[in-house]
């Protein structure tokens, strides 16, 4: 049974570890975005349905209404699409001593999996959101996310998170499988 952990992040314990889900943030786009694409819907709706019940005298006309209705079906499926990845899509964390599972998942449907052995595994640390590129005194929020290194390449999920429910989800990792925070002979500690 799936607990609020902190924020939007939701968790269980499982028999050996944890699963903790982290929903991807929605950004500023689908407020401004949906209800237009909403708006635009209906309009071409109305107006297709009323072309295609109408007698056509010029077919030529009639195929170029064709070409746009075909536009429409395609932006229709679009815009589906992007709803149900808005909506659904999540990233979910499997920890257990052994091993570390990072999955991406779209209407609960897994779309990509990244597995790393926890031995491999340190350095785990929140990043803060960096200042959005249009507007220089905006921070946007969906640009932090939990850093770490596995061998000598960084990794990083939980994009969006905020600094309270990234340090509760890293204590909870933390209880599962001790990640030490070291750097390798080397290494450079940057924050990017």
């Amino acid at each position: 049974m799936l607990e609020r952990l902190e924020g939007r992040l939701m968790w269980e314990r499982t028999s050996q570890g944890i699963l903790v889900t982290i929903p991807i943030p929605r950004g500023l786009t689908v407020p401004l975005y949906g209800p237009l694409v909403i708006i635009w819907l209906v309009f071409a709706s109305f107006h297709y349905w009323h072309l295609l019940a109408a007698p056509h005298p010029d077919i030529t006309e009639f195929n170029l209404q064709l070409i746009a209705l075909g536009v429409y079906a395609v932006g229709t499926c679009f815009f589906l699409c992007w709803m149900i990845w808005i909506f659904t899509a999540e990233n979910v964390l499997s920890l257990v001593p052994s091993e570390m599972k990072i999955q991406r998942r779209v209407i609960g449907i897994e779309v990509a999996v990244t597995r790393f052995p926890t031995h491999n595994v340190r350095n785990l640390r929140y990043i803060p959101p960096t200042k959005f590129w249009a507007l220089s005194g905006y921070i946007d929020p969906k640009t932090s996310y939990i850093q770490f290194r596995a061998g000598s390449t960084k990794h990083s999920f939980a994009r969006g998170v905020t600094e309270t429910e990234a340090h509760a989800l890293i204590r909870r990792m933390l209880e599962v499988y001790n990640f030490p925070n070291r750097q390798l002979p080397g290494e450079v500690d940057d924050p990017a």
